[in-house]
């Protein structure tokens, strides 16, 4: 009896053995990184983070003519990397608030690095730096126009939006309710079928104490403007951005 009993915990222990073996497979560190930028300026893409920002999906052709898709996205400067990839061949289509691009075969072994350049379907520049009022409201300048030649992306603007946040994480997926301006077409100063002429459209937007008075204390606040179309990509009406601008709000008298 007492060598069954010990033949059996022999077993149970080559078992546990057995199932606790590692394995064999290695972990992905292939990587592929590298940026967008703007076709006609060459400036860094703005986006957002998530999936209202940039998107890169990846198929592995190297065992299937049907993979999953495999995505992850961008960072809100334009910049993009993934340091965890199994080697392999790969069709990668890029998406995000710019004109679509077609599906490229690319071999990702090692480090691979991109540089896209995309037609973003809005350029929003702010113009001259922002003005602090003596309300202290802030006052900036931004100008919209077309990204595009193409008449297919050159649709009416939707909303725009000057986004704050007490933190530099600031867009559509990260801003203060209390401070930010929503603007809707007439508040623009346009139709809800307003197509823009070449030259675009210059906005003059201030913060409201209509929303919330910034607080009496000294405090770095930060700024982004961000506009949409009627132009909608995988199910997904993105802003185009600016990029951030810092305001230091000081303390009330």
């Amino acid at each position: 009896m007492k060598t069954l009993k010990l033949l059996a915990k022999i077993c149970l222990l080559l078992f546990i053995a057995m199932g606790c073996k590692q394995d064999d497979f290695s972990q992905p560190s292939e990587t592929f990184k590298g940026k967008f930028i703007e076709k006609n300026t060459g400036k860094p893409f703005q986006t957002a983070i998530g999936n209202t920002g940039i998107r890169i999906r990846m198929m592995e052709y190297s065992w299937s003519d049907n993979p999953q898709p495999y995505d992850f996205n961008g960072k809100m400067d334009g910049t993009f990397y993934n340091d965890k990839i199994f080697p392999g061949t790969y069709g990668v289509t890029p998406s995000g608030a710019f004109v679509p691009l077609e599906e490229e075969r690319l071999d990702i072994k090692g480090t691979i690095e991109k540089v896209y350049e995309v037609e973003p379907i809005l350029h929003v520049d702010w113009i001259g730096e922002p003005v602090l009022n003596a309300d202290r409201t802030v006052t900036f300048k931004v100008k919209i126009t077309y990204g595009s030649n193409d008449v297919k992306y050159r649709t009416p603007l939707v909303e725009s939006r000057l986004f704050v946040s007490e933190n530099q994480y600031v867009g559509d997926f990260s801003f203060s309710p209390n401070y930010t301006v929503i603007l809707n077409p007439a508040q623009m100063g346009l139709t809800a079928s307003t197509i823009l002429d070449n030259e675009g459209i210059i906005l003059t937007v201030t913060t409201s104490q209509a929303h919330q008075a910034f607080p009496d204390y000294s405090r770095k606040f930060f700024f982004r403007f961000g506009a949409r179309s009627q132009v909608a990509f995988d199910a997904t009406n993105r802003y185009n951005y600016t990029d951030i601008k810092e305001v230091l709000i000081p303390q009330k008298n």
